[in-house]
């Protein structure tokens, strides 16, 4: 029997329209045997740091040479490129515009090359508002069937990267800010636990504040404090989060992307 080879999708189309349907389709006409896999739909609209962290939490779960298939695109119609690579053992189709971020700092990179062979595009002119459909999902059908990346163009000299803020260490403390919120509300900072363990032994002696509001120490679960109270801890991400047990921290604490999580050493 014929190998069955797996493709994510990953978009801001939402589900409501015919879009991620459409794409769906398109892939399937040219690679039956496609597993399709949904990421998510639900990025919001041109939201490239979403996109991004989302794409990475994900795609490091999947086996080698899945294909993912990524259409957060500002710049669709554009002279923007359109970029297929494999990092770390899987296939990565993307926009040029920064969203491979966290992939290219997670995984290795072994091979990039810019979709440029117009001999496996459609013979129609591409919509300039759905290049998901007429670009994305055509070459994502060819290589799914085995079509040498190398194929489709030459590796680029370079390609974009988001500018993404950094924790810092300032004397008894760990500035950071949110990244991300999940549909919890729960807050995700950019501070990596690798970097508390380092910076402090003691982590009973942090105490977190995320947008000017004490959130308490370092907890284990949600359910060690209780129902509608504020907490942080170490993620599934393996970042430090701001949550509220049973609530919405975002709402709780008034904060979303760009909020201040810092960690400060206390002797109280």
């Amino acid at each position: 029997m014929a190998r069955r080879h797996i493709v994510t999708l990953l978009t801001d189309f939402g589900t409501a329209d015919p879009y991620a349907a459409a794409m769906k389709g398109a892939i399937l006409s040219r690679s039956p045997r496609a597993t399709l896999v949904d990421i998510s739909h639900e990025i919001p609209p041109q939201d490239l740091l979403s996109g991004a962290i989302v794409l990475a939490q994900a795609a490091l779960h999947f086996p080698p040479d899945t294909l993912h298939v990524v259409v957060v695109d500002p710049g669709v119609g554009s002279d923007r490129r359109i970029l297929a690579g494999r990092f770390g053992g899987q296939l990565f189709l993307f926009p040029d515009n920064g969203i491979i971020t966290f992939v290219a700092e997670t995984l290795p990179l072994e091979a990039l090359v810019a979709v440029r062979n117009m001999r496996y595009l459609p013979p129609q002119q591409p919509s300039a508002t759905f290049h998901g459909r007429d670009i994305f999902a055509p070459i994502a059908g060819h290589l799914l069937n085995g079509l040498d990346l190398a194929k489709l163009g030459p590796p680029p000299d370079s390609y974009k990267l988001l500018d993404l803020p950094h924790p810092s260490v300032q004397q008894d403390q760990i500035v950071g800010q949110v990244i991300y919120v999940d549909r919890f509300g729960n807050l995700i900072s950019n501070i990596p636990e690798a970097m508390v363990h380092q910076t402090c032994a003691a982590l009973e002696k942090l105490h977190i504040v995320c947008n000017d509001r004490n959130v308490g120490t370092l907890q284990g679960a949600y359910s060690f404090v209780a129902r509608g109270e504020p907490l942080a801890l170490f993620n599934s991400m393996g970042y430090v989060e701001v949550a509220v047990n049973q609530g919405r921290a975002a709402d709780a604490l008034g904060a979303g992307v760009g909020a201040e999580v810092c960690l400060v050493v206390r002797e109280d």
